[in-house]
């Protein structure tokens, strides 16, 4: 079997895999791994099996090697950022091995009270200290995973009766594996249109599926069902959110509302404990409520058209053509991003202005369209897992501008809805970083284009001295006053200028334009950094450009940023560049 043959629910169990937070790591890897030919073992050992730590041993077994704890991560810290030391500090004291008993809403408020802390801690555009941030907030949350089997928690039961297995059992294989993967962690998202298909779901949470909307996270012994957060910036697997239940009215007549829901998956069997569970869903908070019906057909729309014409061209195997295997890969991702932006990306300025009318509007619509660029991202990444593609350089920009646009929706989110400007002048600010650099880089080229007549110069010069008559060598004398190693540090000197307003740009243009690695906290690549630039009306109607800088500044090449800003994917027939490979 190739790796591309792989379901959704196997890869969904592979890419869930996190050793330190559940202990079914081997079986899940002994159960997919054999059925895999030794390309596709390969692929899963290197991009999913390494990374969370799990490596073979002398003797070709698999064993899991424990992160780094906080305590070792802070003295190998090598930072004069002081704040992060403090908080490292202030995070060791919460995981006191000396603690025996915590209570659980008192704990879930520290925990996230200080992660929300590290995260605003300013690294001064430093990404050694960005890194460091990631590096601490990683150690704490494995650590807290660790701590937390060792402590009894004080607990309410509430509604859902809740019990010290069932909250540890979230904190460590939702709450804070979410926290640690972050935009790659996995669930089912019952608005799916495939969700009714999936074999491996109870029937129960299908039959619930098609009258509410939520995430499902598989756990060892639970289904954890997730009800939407009302806000995109809001953490829907947030640990407080879990814990909390909220009550109104008065004791004759109580209404309570949940945004969790549990199911033991030991007793889907028991008519009085299922019971429970359906009454349990019927106090689930859900978001389309008072959503227009114009804008959930329009999602819906979407939706469906993802589905049927994009995701099968990510999941499709490559043409074994015997062509170069960038150029396979670009010309697919190409497609894609002509039809995505066909399909669905035209379509949002239109969706937003209808939006922007009713608060409830603008929630649904930016919370499933931030879901629909997740699950995208899954996509690519899956994709990315081919052979094939796991080193190319166009499935690696792809992710980058998914990535962003993720980022860039939520800028537009909160300058639109604020209604701080009106449409059109958003769409101005949003094509504004693009026009600046066209300009920038028309400048460069216009002088790079006059030192190759000094060049021209020193090259007639030299002919005349070697060839040229009497008369030429007399009436050139004098020799040019440069020479052509002062032509190229010139050269060299415009184009690290060129690379430098680039980087000042997007601190100036923040509304447009994305530093990746810095703003979206996601590393793909360390060689080089990636500076996304909003495209089309709102700067969403079509996926960013990329700007891919090589950290190397000697590397910089020039052309590369030309065919990025000028490039037309509608236009067929574009010449490969092996410069942008």
């Amino acid at each position: 079997m190739n790796i591309h043959d792989l379901s959704e629910y196997q890869l969904y169990k592979l890419k869930s895999i996190d050793p330190t937070l559940s202990s079914d790591w081997s079986d899940v890897v002994n159960s997919i791994l054999p059925k895999l030919n030794q390309q596709g073992q390969d692929t899963v050992y290197e991009n999913i099996l390494k990374p969370r730590g799990i490596f073979l041993n002398d003797e070709d077994n698999l064993i899991h090697k424990s992160p780094n704890t906080l305590r070792q991560t802070v003295e190998n810290l090598h930072t004069n950022n002081q704040e992060l030391s403090a908080i490292s500090r202030h995070m060791l004291k919460i995981i006191d091995p000396n603690i025996n008993a915590y209570n659980a809403i008192k704990l879930a408020d520290e925990v996230e009270a200080i992660l929300s802390y590290l995260d605003s801690v300013d690294t001064n555009n430093s990404i050694s200290d960005q890194k460091y941030r990631q590096m601490i907030r990683t150690a704490f949350l494995y650590d807290l995973a660790i701590w937390i089997e060792s402590i009894t928690l004080e607990i309410k039961p509430g509604l859902r009766r809740l019990d010290t297995d069932t909250i540890k059992s979230y904190f460590k294989e939702v709450f804070i594996k979410q926290q640690i993967q972050g935009r790659d962690f996995r669930n089912w998202d019952s608005s799916d249109l495939s969700f009714q298909e999936l074999t491996h779901l109870p029937s129960f949470i299908k039959k619930e599926g098609k009258d509410r909307k939520f995430f499902i996270a598989e756990g060892q012994s639970y289904w954890f069902l997730i009800g939407s957060a009302n806000k995109v910036d809001k953490n829907a697997y947030s640990f407080r959110r879990f814990l909390y239940e909220d009550e109104s009215g008065n004791n004759v007549k109580k209404y309570i509302y949940l945004t969790h829901i549990v199911l033991r998956k030991d007793q889907m069997h028991d008519p009085q404990y299922m019971e429970h569970a359906a009454y349990c869903m019927t106090r689930l908070y859900t978001l389309d409520v008072g959503v227009s019906d114009t804008l959930l057909r329009s999602v819906h729309e979407i939706q469906q058209l993802y589905q049927n014409y994009l995701q099968p061209l990510l999941r499709a195997p490559l043409e074994q053509d015997g062509s170069n295997p960038e150029i396979v890969i670009r010309e697919r991702l190409i497609k894609f991003e002509k039809q995505l932006s066909i399909l669905i990306l035209q379509k949002l300025p239109g969706m937003i202005e209808v939006a922007l009318h009713d608060v409830n509007d603008q929630d649904y619509l930016f919370y499933h369209l931030d879901q629909l660029i997740k699950k995208m991202n899954e996509n690519i990444e899956d994709f990315r897992l081919q052979p094939f593609s796991m080193y190319s350089t166009s499935s690696e920009i792809m992710a980058v501008k998914l990535t962003s646009m993720a980022q860039l929706l939520n800028k537009s989110r909160s300058l639109l809805c604020s209604q701080e400007k009106a449409i059109g002048d958003h769409t101005e600010t949003m094509k504004a970083t693009l026009e600046i650099i066209k300009a920038n880089l028309e400048e460069t080229e216009d002088s790079i284009e006059n030192l190759k007549s000094f060049k021209d110069s020193i090259d007639d010069y030299k002919y005349i001295k070697e060839n040229g008559s009497f008369w030429q060598k007399l009436k050139s004398r004098t020799a040019p006053e440069y020479s052509l190693e002062d032509i190229s540090q010139m050269e060299q000197s415009l184009q690290e200028d060129f690379f430098m307003s680039t980087v000042r740009l997007a601190k100036i243009q923040n509304e447009s334009m994305i530093y990746v690695e810095f703003e979206c906290n996601s590393i793909i690549n360390e060689q080089y950094r990636h500076y996304a630039i909003a495209d089309g009306k709102l700067g969403i109607s079509r996926l960013p450009r990329i700007l891919r800088l090589n950290e190397d500044k000697s590397k910089f090449n020039i052309q590369s940023i030309r065919d990025v800003i000028y490039q037309d994917i509608f236009k067929s027939n574009q010449q490969w560049n092996p410069h942008n490979a």
